[in-house]
């Protein structure tokens, strides 16, 4: 039986007018494509919070328990968002005069290992990239140190890139590039299917589960106070990041922003970044010069960190706390770090690398999902030392 408790009317109108305030000022500064942006991370931070869509937990509880419903909702969203971005993609934007670009990344020997890392230290953080996010911003203490760790490890990426982008690679291999549309269609979703039926048959086995309701069920639904069905944020989530392609240009991204954010704030105690191989290349330059307002990445995350504000009041869970002793500590301090880190070489989270990857038919991203789940695995061996 679900509990409903008491609306936290405060946190609420908060976080109303602070996005009420901060809309006003993206339009007005910079322009339509970066409100809709903001706006569109509203829509993500409360469909990931009343869905409850993290990659971190649902990974872990298959590795734990072999139970397969948070994976196999994220199969069905990787599938949805095959099919609608494979035709998309290069096509021109209906919000400003430009094409859409695709997440494409290198297949190398530093995705494997930032892949690798990022995916233990998530199981340490306790979220991934946007899990990080929804839940600092749904008032969780220990997120939020997560999330400053995340931004450090982010800033020591970038000042190794040059490094680990000389290991071996292969280059950025897409898929829509070297094969049809219908050829590229058959590979993933076959892929997906494939993946989506091993989880279901091994849950089955140990679980004794009959049927794939569990992702679909619409129990006790409600809209505002939630929660979801995992298909429900599946789908949302889809329609979101297709929304984000016409307004930003590109797949919704979360990471690039933190190692920004951690750029700004060293440049303001003396050390020069933009000497970094890193923040010359032509984009981050440019990011680095300009206003944080103006990095797209920063205002969707500002966005999902108020949507789950905004959804966590509504559902009067804003002002539940853990308490946050040494050893929890210690586990957000490594896990953020390292996932910082691993984004970096890896070229995204889950979310960029893994979800925006895939979805734009990038090799990277299906070597990110291999190496990360392995690395998984060892992460949650490696949290029973952290969570008793």
């Amino acid at each position: 039986m679900i509990v409903i408790k008491k609306i936290e009317t405060p946190i609420v109108l908060f976080g109303v007018i602070f996005t009420l305030l901060f809309s006003y000022i993206t339009y007005s500064t910079i322009g339509l494509r970066h409100f809709l942006v903001f706006a569109i991370g509203i829509g993500l931070g409360f469909t990931l919070y009343k869905a409850a869509f993290g990659f971190t937990g649902g990974w872990r509880n298959f590795i734990e328990k072999r139970d397969s419903s948070a994976l196999r909702a994220q199969f069905l969203m990787l599938a949805l968002a095959a099919i609608v971005f494979s035709f998309v993609i290069g096509s021109k934007s209906f919000v400003y005069d430009g094409t859409i670009v695709g997440a494409i990344a290198p297949v190398s020997l530093s995705v494997v290992i930032g892949s690798f890392m990022f995916g233990l230290a998530m199981q340490l953080g306790g979220g991934c990239g946007s899990g990080t996010l929804f839940t600092a911003g749904s008032g969780n203490t220990k997120m939020v140190i997560t999330l400053f760790f995340f931004i450090i490890g982010s800033v020591a990426g970038t000042y190794h890139f040059n490094f680990w982008s000389s290991l071996p690679s292969l280059g950025g291999i897409s898929l829509l590039d070297n094969y049809t549309l219908v050829e590229t269609l058959t590979f993933q979703l076959s892929l997906i299917f494939t993946l989506y039926l091993t989880v279901f048959i091994l849950d089955k086995k140990r679980n004794k589960i009959i049927d794939h309701n569990n992702i679909f069920r619409f129990d006790s639904f409600s809209l505002l106070r939630g929660p979801w069905p995992l298909f429900l944020g599946s789908v949302i989530l889809v329609l979101f990041n297709f929304l984000m392609l016409h307004a930003a240009g590109h797949p919704w991204s979360v990471t690039f922003s933190f190692g920004l954010w951690g750029a700004k704030l060293v440049t303001l105690i003396g050390v020069d970044v933009s000497s970094w191989d890193y923040w010359q290349l032509s984009y981050p330059a440019v990011a680095l010069e300009n206003s944080l307002l103006a990095d797209p990445t920063t205002v969707s995350n500002l966005g999902i960190i108020l949507g789950a504000l905004i959804a966590s009041a509504l559902s009067g869970n804003f002002s539940n706390q853990i308490k946050i002793d040494k050893k929890l500590f210690l586990a957000a301090m490594i896990g953020g770090f390292f996932m910082g880190y691993g984004a970096r070489l890896a070229f995204g989270c889950n979310i960029g690398a893994l979800f925006g990857g895939i979805a734009s038919g990038s090799m990277h991203g299906w070597i990110w999902f291999l190496f990360a789940f392995m690395g998984s695995y060892f992460g949650v061996k490696a949290r029973k030392f952290f969570y008793q």
